[in-house]
């Protein structure tokens, strides 16, 4: 028996285990199955879906209100009992939580009380570190590191509800405080309770659930959309309010949803067509950020890596060609001091010594986001400024003024995140980095990415007519990575089965 064949089988007898087809966080969405033409062909109509996806999404917030002002209590009597509040989250939501730190600290809001982290300490901003996420003992270690304690609250945040980390985390701290954790999370409870590692949280009693399903992603399985707005938004509301009743929550959270869902994003239009004309030509681009709205920006371009296979931020110490994409910090002039602009604090990162210093200070520093990067990698800028009542968008003769809800840092953020993920989206839906609305580029680096993969080619031929089996789509995926080849490999794969594209 070939090797090949000998990790085929290895990984079809456990696969079982990565298999998340069934969850609806992993589902397409109707409502977006021609997104990669939209993207080419109707860009208005491509944005009015995507628009369309976040309104049914934010519903999750209207409908779980009674929760959000419960978990909205227990924040106020942790803080006024003077103790801490922590959020962890993994990928997409590790950096929703430390946005809303960033938040609390721009807020001068119980400064340092509120503090968040994630999978791979502040380096992980800029690169999700893969071997954290299928690690409860590392979850269990950062809080630690963190100083959590008892009578201490931990906000638990997981797309999916299913990563290890983040369950690793709230299992340790429903051991060490007396406050009982929540655990936020976005797919119904039977379709996790088949997986151990979930029933362990959904079952215990000394941990708060808050269950945001929000429907499937308008890309799929792309959970920095949908359900990163709706946790971010859900625990916001809770974390950076001082609210004078249920009702006054209820009537805010509706209008600022109703008022959301309302808006043109036409304006946007120009903005995606010249980013992917400047992706096509490889010429870098830049956002310079006033520092108040980098966090979000930082987040939308640094995912747009994982998401669309794109090469990730450029380290000026291994001297890496420009990524397509990147983030500066306006008037910061040493990475330090961007940084610290940034997050409102100096970075904390992780200086374990079994990762050699590949995830710690010096290296993060090496993601020089000061005004430098604009010298370094030439290229085009686009400006994103925080005016009254709006964000100014402009590059060139383009300009977009992005009306604001309020002038609170929450609901500005929530706007901002939601139109930068249209626009990168629908940007590389028109580069071709998806089909229909499947991420096609996703890397199957992993066993849970390899079942990805494998999911993906099925639902396409699908929709084409080809009928699939399971197995035999999983040795072709396998079979394309040891082979290696041109473009990605559910493509390939597709290819091979004589899927008309």
């Amino acid at each position: 028996m070939s090797s090949i064949q000998q990790k085929i089988d290895a990984f079809l007898a456990q696969s079982v285990q990565f298999q998340l087809g069934h969850l609806v966080t992993e589902s397409a969405h109707y409502l977006t199955t021609e997104l990669s033409h939209l993207a080419v062909k109707d860009l208005p109509h491509g944005l009015a879906a995507l628009q369309a996806v976040d309104g049914l999404a934010l519903r999750a917030i209207d409908r779980e209100l009674t929760g959000i002002w419960r978990l909205y209590e227990t924040v106020q009597a942790v803080l006024k009992s003077g103790h801490d509040i922590l959020l962890v989250g993994c990928g997409a939501t590790g950096r929703l939580s430390l946005v809303l730190e960033v938040l609390s600290l721009q807020m001068d809001r119980y400064p340092g009380r509120i503090r968040a982290f994630m999978a791979g300490g502040d380096y992980a901003l800029i690169k999700s570190v893969e071997s954290f996420e299928d690690r409860t003992d590392y979850g269990a270690r950062q809080l630690h590191q963190l100083g959590f304690q008892k009578g201490d609250l931990l906000l638990a945040i997981t797309e999916g509800g299913e990563t290890p980390f983040v369950i690793g985390a709230c299992l340790e701290a429903a051991r060490v405080s007396n406050v009982a954790p929540w655990f936020l999370y976005c797919n119904p409870d039977g379709a996790l309770e088949s997986l151990q590692r979930c029933w362990q949280v959904l079952n215990h009693p000394h941990i708060e659930k808050l269950n945001l399903t929000c429907g499937p992603m308008a890309l799929t399985g792309s959970t920095r959309m949908q359900a990163s707005t709706v946790q971010m938004a859900a625990a916001g509301f809770a974390l950076l309010y001082d609210w004078k009743n249920f009702a006054e929550l209820r009537t805010y959270v509706t209008q600022w949803s109703e008022w959301q869902s309302a808006q043109s994003w036409d304006g946007l239009v120009p903005f995606i067509e010249q980013e992917a004309l400047w992706h096509a030509s490889h010429t870098p681009v830049t956002y310079l950020s006033d520092a108040e709205l980098a966090i979000s920006l930082l987040t939308d371009t640094t995912e747009r890596s994982p998401t669309f296979s794109q090469p990730a931020f450029e380290n000026i110490l291994d001297k890496s060609a420009p990524a397509p994409i990147y983030l500066a910090v306006r008037d910061t002039h040493r990475s330090e001091d961007a940084w610290g602009a940034l997050l409102g604090r100096s970075p904390r990162t992780l200086e374990w010594t079994e990762f050699h210093g590949r995830i710690g200070q010096e290296v993060l520093m090496g993601f020089d986001i000061s005004e430098n990067a604009l010298e370094r990698r030439k290229g085009h800028q686009v400006s994103f400024r925080k005016l009254p009542a709006q964000v100014h968008w402009q590059t060139g003769a383009l300009n977009w003024s992005q009306p604001l809800w309020d002038n609170h840092p929450l609901t500005i953020h929530l706007s901002l995140k939601m139109a930068v993920n249209a626009l990168s989206t629908l940007m590389m839906g028109r580069r071709g980095f998806y089909l229909d609305n499947v991420m096609t580029w996703v890397r199957p680096s992993n066993n849970k990415l390899i079942d990805r993969a494998a999911r993906y080619v099925q639902l396409l031929a699908n929709r084409r007519g080809v009928p699939t089996d399971y197995s035999a789509v999983v040795h072709d995926v396998m079979t394309e990575m040891e082979n290696g080849g041109e473009g990605p490999v559910v493509i390939r794969v597709l290819k091979k089965l004589g899927v008309q594209l």
